[in-house]
């Protein structure tokens, strides 16, 4: 009995050994900043760490780029990869740091674009003296030949930044969706399928940018929108993102200023222009990028996370990591980041909802006209069509439409524009 009570008492604490031994003697998660030395020269990042034993994942920004990342941590010895995206093209960038308390350091290897050093510490980065400076790249840069002002996407009329407009063919579509794919509890609005011709029309290649909004703001002496809470400088320092927190009352106020600037009229587009525009030609399918989903496609929340998910585990990711991250930094991207769809145009899914001039009315597909319809005559909220970087693929279908009441600003809403001859 003595020998069995030894062995226990051993295979005990043998146990407790290993058990300690997998269990890192710090933890990484929440918010660092780490200060970067690289032959272009300094630089920074922005990292929201989440650790599960000696599993680290997470989200970096930067003054340059953006991504995620996963890695492990050894004792003191943290290595993980980043896939940033420098000009809408995927990078990794491996990381190795000794960690020591609330700082660490290490190097950074960017494969064939060589080294870097980097310091961080835990917490935020402090706040820039001076005024604040864009940190998203040209369109030039990320191989857009749209933009004439090199930092600015748009095109520049008479010194002032407007956006470029492409040429949308008129023709026939089918209207909505009820395929397989769709769930019929939360798409009653959208199901019934319809033909549907439009004439021919201009559309803006991206959305509304922030640059471009604040040429508004700034000629008409208009309050500019508030950015978002922990989003910090986000007008002046993302230039090209879109811009947010913006109702359909300022989006048309937006337009009619646009058309006062260049003489040409300037409006949203209607509900049934907008998805004939997204499907780019591509009549029946489910998403701007085929029937299949795709997590690398568009600014959503599958590719905040990395990988395809269920409504569950969407709502356990928001309610454990997103709320908190949205709250923290920007969760837009640059307009023009991801693949265009056919017709040229970018962002028709994700990174923000869009205003339509169209008033909401669940029923009006079964009694709106087929050629050029232009909504219901009145109503109390306004169709807009997209989702954002806050969803998840079950209402991102080409066909899916929300609607608000035309006073509303949320962060995850924004607005592109129609252009008439």
């Amino acid at each position: 009995m003595k020998t069995l009570r030894y062995f226990m008492l051993a295979l005990g604490m043998a146990l407790a050994l290993a058990a300690r031994a997998d269990t890192p003697a710090v933890d990484l998660s929440g918010e660092w900043y780490f200060e970067v030395q690289s032959p272009n020269g300094p630089g920074w990042r922005e990292l929201l760490f989440r650790q599960e034993g000696s599993r680290v994942i997470g989200f970096i920004s930067s003054d340059s780029a953006s991504g995620r990342f996963v890695g492990h941590l050894d004792g003191n010895e943290l290595e993980f990869t980043a896939v940033l995206e420098f000009g809408g093209q995927p990078m990794a960038a491996v990381y190795r740091a000794k960690v020591d308390g609330d700082h660490m350091s290490g190097s950074i290897e960017y494969g064939d674009y060589g080294k870097a050093t980097f310091s961080g510490r835990r917490g935020r980065r402090p706040a820039p003296a001076g005024p604040p400076q864009p940190i998203v790249g040209s369109a030039a840069a990320a191989g857009i030949a749209a933009a004439a002002d090199g930092d600015r996407f748009g095109v520049l009329q008479k010194g002032v930044l407007l956006p470029e407009v492409l040429a949308i063919p008129g023709g026939h579509f089918r209207m909505g969706n009820n395929g397989p794919a769709v769930n019929p509890t939360t798409s009653e609005d959208f199901a019934y399928v319809h033909e549907v011709t439009l004439s021919p029309f201009r559309m803006s290649r991206f959305l509304v940018t922030n640059a471009q909004y604040l040429a508004f703001t700034s000629a008409t002496r208009r309050e500019p929108p508030l950015p978002p809470r922990g989003w910090d400088g986000y007008l002046d320092r993302y230039p090209n993102h879109p811009v947010v927190n913006v109702s359909y009352e300022d989006a048309v106020a937006y337009t009619r200023w646009l058309s006062g600037v260049t003489g040409n009229r300037y409006r949203l587009p209607t509900e049934a222009e907008w998805e004939f525009a997204a499907r780019g030609g591509k009549d029946g399918q489910d998403y701007v990028f085929g029937d299949a989903w795709r997590v690398d496609g568009a600014n959503t929340a599958t590719w905040h996370i990395s990988h395809a998910i269920t409504r569950k585990q969407w709502k356990d990711w928001w309610d454990r990591d997103g709320e908190r991250l949205s709250r923290s930094q920007p969760m837009t991207t640059r307009v023009g980041q991801f693949p265009p769809n056919a017709f040229g145009l970018y962002d028709m899914v994700g990174n923000v909802w869009e205003w339509t001039q169209d008033w909401y009315q669940e029923d009006y597909y079964r009694v709106s006209p087929p050629k050029d319809p232009q909504g219901p005559a009145t109503g109390a909220e306004k169709v807009l069509r997209g989702c954002s970087w806050y969803n998840q693929p079950d209402v991102c279908f080409i066909a899916t439409r929300d609607r608000y009441a035309p006073d509303r600003r949320l962060y995850y809403t924004g607005f592109r524009v129609v252009a008439e001859d």
